[in-house]
């Protein structure tokens, strides 16, 4: 199978709740009904299930958890939680939607003996919101898990207080339990006054530093973490924040018996598969993201070694093609950039439509920027930059073109572009590096989807639908680049 996208039936992903025990990997997750397209039709969600020992061959099981009839907590949904082993049974916590309830959303529990069939718990729901202190529309994606620390399990859920600024009352709330039966809230463990709702909160410890991570869907929506040397806080924001971009979304991870921390999250579709279409929720799942803690507590993403070998089982035949500028080509495995002071930029033609493109970049005498082109027009003037930045010292994907105010589209006489709900960069991250630094870079182009690993540190996710001439090349701008061991690659 390789990376696990949707299942065979073609029904649409949704939220991640990975679980890894006893060598396997679950990957549990919400699936969008068929033929649906917006809220409320489109989230009346059910929990599947698909399983790996290896994170490239996945089989499928039976759903999980089904929305219920009538009047049923969860008969608009069965949404986001989280999966825990304990007392010798599997539990879930999950969200009950009920859009007719005074509690529409509700925490919700279901255990079982085999991880594969579920039996919905008949004291549901379990927690509710506390009206006192929080909305009661929001209060959803709990997280279970045991904290070594405190000898106690602890939930955390997401949730609103019910007062002050009305975009901005998002908060984690915590509860304990000794036995999963009996919670006890103890207030927010997380305030930050930045967020509508803090949405699939999970928290977990990397040698030294805790980290609390969600996903916001408001202001620059996208999988955050923070970092704290304590469970309690105070939970700082990392340099080098967020798990990916906006289209990575409500990402959530799972350690495995290697010690490493995993990442699954989904990249949304657009009606009518189109590139000016609104986005949906629900899509398709992205490349497996693999953190690793710095000593500072920032976290580098790197794509996991079974994937990289994965897309390297057959080498694909490339020729290259200078638009404009000088560049060389030794052999066909490296390229050298002479463009100070102005553009070069050229095409590979690759055998392939799908594959991985593997190199390493260095840059000389950088006063701007260089990178990656994909799916663009001759002129690069339509398409997406995987941009490397030395001004600014950041990352971006770039999609192109860059909207023009309505009074200069009409004098340079340019269509007038509605503008992207992602922005111009619509992928964006910090990334320092200098001259003579080797950045490696692992490109994956699928039929719609972009993925980009930079560094090992960086990573982006993003889906296009537009098919252009030009499937991938390389540019840079006011600066000398070479580009090192090009690898065009693929499955079997």
């Amino acid at each position: 199978m390789g990376v696990f996208r949707r299942l065979s039936s073609g029904i649409g992903c949704g939220d991640s709740i990975p679980f890894y025990h006893n060598g396997v990997y679950h990957l549990f997750f919400l699936s969008v009904p068929e033929n649906t397209v917006r809220y409320p039709e489109r989230v009346r969600n059910t929990w599947q299930h698909v399983t790996s020992k290896n994170l490239v061959d996945w089989e499928e099981m039976p759903p999980v958890l089904l929305p219920g009839d009538g009047t049923e907590l969860d008969k608009d949904g069965c949404w986001t939680g989280s999966v825990i082993f304990a007392n010798g049974k599997y539990h879930i916590f999950y969200t009950a939607y009920n859009i007719d309830s005074e509690y529409p959303q509700t925490i919700c529990h279901a255990t079982s003996d085999d991880c594969i069939h579920f039996e919905k718990d008949p004291k549901n729901p379990i927690i509710i919101p506390d009206t006192r202190y929080y909305e009661q529309i929001d209060w959803r994606d709990a997280f279970i898990f045991y904290n070594e620390e405190e000898q106690c399990y602890w939930m955390l859920i997401a949730a609103r207080k019910n007062n002050g600024p009305s975009n901005r009352r998002g908060v984690v709330v915590l509860y304990t339990s000794k036995d999963l039966e009996h919670f006890e809230h103890h207030g927010p463990i997380y305030e930050p006054w930045h967020t509508n709702c803090p949405e699939c909160p999970e928290m977990y410890k990397l040698g030294d530093y805790w980290y609390l991570a969600y996903s916001r869907f408001s202001e620059r929506a996208q999988t955050l973490y923070r970092v704290s040397k304590s469970p309690y806080g105070p939970w700082r924001t990392p340099k080098f924040d967020g798990i990916d971009n906006r289209r990575f979304y409500a990402a959530k991870s799972l350690m495995d018996d290697k010690g490493r921390r995993i990442y699954f999250a989904w990249t949304p579709e657009r009606e009518k598969q189109s590139d000016d279409e609104l986005w949906q929720t629900g899509g398709d799942f992205g490349i497996p993201h693999e953190v690793i803690a710095m000593p500072d507590g920032n976290l580098k993403v790197k794509m996991p070694d079974e994937i990289a070998e994965y897309y390297k089982e057959r080498k694909l035949n490339y020729s290259f093609e200078t638009k404009l500028g000088n560049i060389k080509e030794y052999g066909n495995r490296a390229l050298e950039v002479s463009s100070i002071g102005t553009l070069s930029y050229g095409f590979f033609d690759v055998e392939e439509q799908n594959f991985m493109m593997e190199c390493n970049i260095k840059a000389s005498d950088c006063a701007d920027y260089f990178g990656i082109s994909i799916n663009t027009d001759e002129d690069i003037d339509n398409g997406y930059l995987l941009v490397l930045n030395r001004a600014t010292q950041a990352a971006s994907l770039n999609k192109l073109p860059a909207p023009l105010d309505p009074f200069w589209s009409t004098l340079s006489g340019k269509p007038i572009i509605p503008a992207e709900v992602d922005g111009p960069r619509v992928c964006e991250k910090t990334y320092p590096f200098k001259d003579g630094d080797i950045i490696n870079v692992k490109l994956v182009l699928t039929d719609t989807m972009i993925e980009a690993f930079i560094g090992e540190q960086v990573a982006f996710s993003y889906r296009t639908y537009n098919k252009m001439p030009r499937r991938i090349g390389v540019f840079a701008q006011d600066c000398n680049v070479e580009y090192h061991n090009i690898n065009f690659t693929c499955s079997k």
